[in-house]
């Protein structure tokens, strides 16, 4: 049955939800093309985390970082976030999931010179833990579909 609602889960969050949301799930990671450079993708999506009350833990700059020991990479961000409320009711049921909490989502600019931005498939996520039938898991899956398509929007 657990994976059964993986599978599901799957083939529902493969169908776009905006016109201009096609995501692209491969080894359980939702990625989404942005029209956006990576800063302002990045700066998008911080802004509507912010506005929804989320915390920012953490924006880190793999680029940035990589450049401060004289190596050469292209574009790459990476936001840690989350909702304490939300996170410490799924820590509450199964404490390894703060092996995944808070939430990342990650924004870089590949090989193909596209810009991308791209998380974990929460349900998937959750399937490695005991959150079969947690509400919050639904939500989360349907929240990060939701704010990644609003950064990309145009």
């Amino acid at each position: 049955m657990k994976h059964l609602l993986i599978i599901f889960t799957l083939v529902f969050l493969s169908t776009p939800v905006l016109a201009n949301s096609k995501p692209d799930i491969s080894f359980n990671i939702i990625k989404k093309e942005s029209p956006y450079s990576v800063n302002e993708t990045m700066d998008k999506f911080v802004s509507i985390i912010k506005k929804k009350g989320f915390t920012l833990f953490a924006r880190i700059d793999h680029q940035e970082n990589a450049a401060s020991v004289d190596l050469v990479m292209n574009p790459a961000q990476v936001v840690i976030f989350g909702n304490p409320k939300g996170g410490t009711s799924l820590m509450n049921q199964d404490i390894r999931v703060a092996l995944d909490l808070p939430l990342r989502i990650a924004v870089y600019q590949a090989k193909d010179d596209k810009v991308y931005i791209s998380y974990h498939a929460p349900i998937v996520m959750a399937s490695n833990y005991d959150l079969d039938g947690h509400p919050l898991i639904g939500k989360v899956t349907e929240g990060l579909d939701k704010l990644t398509s609003a950064t990309i929007a145009e």
